[in-house]
């Protein structure tokens, strides 16, 4: 496949619908499980259920539950089919994180035009959104009940952007490289 360049900065973000899509965006995310646990909570109403408890970060996100398994089908197409939710963390594109990949000027503006690395996803900056110019990071997954989301999303993609984000994750899960074209998500 010859080298596609990933889509303009004005085809990534749009606000369409209320119902969450693969790619929407939020913040204040739990980005990680803290482990170690400082200690493990029982719950005293059960007597059965214990919890990790401890420090964590929290961030931007992005949403990677597809949506066709996200919503409820038939007559409860206006809801949920179940309230788990997986994201991945959106990191700030600073000098830290840059210099932690390897990504030196030549290589920033290569990963500006192409989004040539497997395991993130270039996210461009909106100064509407205050969205800093960041990295998805593909291969850290974190999945949490949508309770922790609700009310907290930024922005969704646009219809570009998320079939890039289809290409991306295809090419992450499986190491198959294939052209965003072949990729219609739903957007509805």
């Amino acid at each position: 496949m010859a080298r596609e360049e990933r889509p303009a900065n004005d085809q990534y973000y749009e606000t369409r619908l209320p119902l969450l899509s693969q790619g929407d965006i939020f913040r204040d995310v739990p980005l990680a499980y803290p482990i170690p646990a400082d200690r493990v909570v029982e719950d005293e109403s059960s007597g059965e259920r214990l919890f990790l408890a401890g420090p964590f970060e929290i961030g931007l996100a992005m949403l990677t539950t597809p949506t066709c398994s996200m919503r409820a089908q038939g007559a409860e197409a206006h809801d949920y089919a179940h309230p788990v939710r997986t994201l991945v963390p959106v990191l700030p594109l600073t000098e830290g994180l840059m210099a932690s990949l390897k990504i030196d000027s030549g290589k920033l503006g290569l990963l500006r035009k192409y989004d040539g690395l497997i395991n993130y996803m270039y996210v461009p900056p909106d100064d509407d959104l205050e969205l800093e110019e960041s990295l998805a990071l593909l291969y850290m997954p974190v999945t949490l009940h949508h309770a922790f989301i609700e009310g907290q999303r930024i922005t969704q993609l646009a219809r570009e952007a998320a079939k890039h984000l289809h290409k991306k994750l295809t090419w992450f899960s499986t190491g198959w490289l294939e052209s965003r074209e072949l990729f219609d998500p739903p957007m509805d």
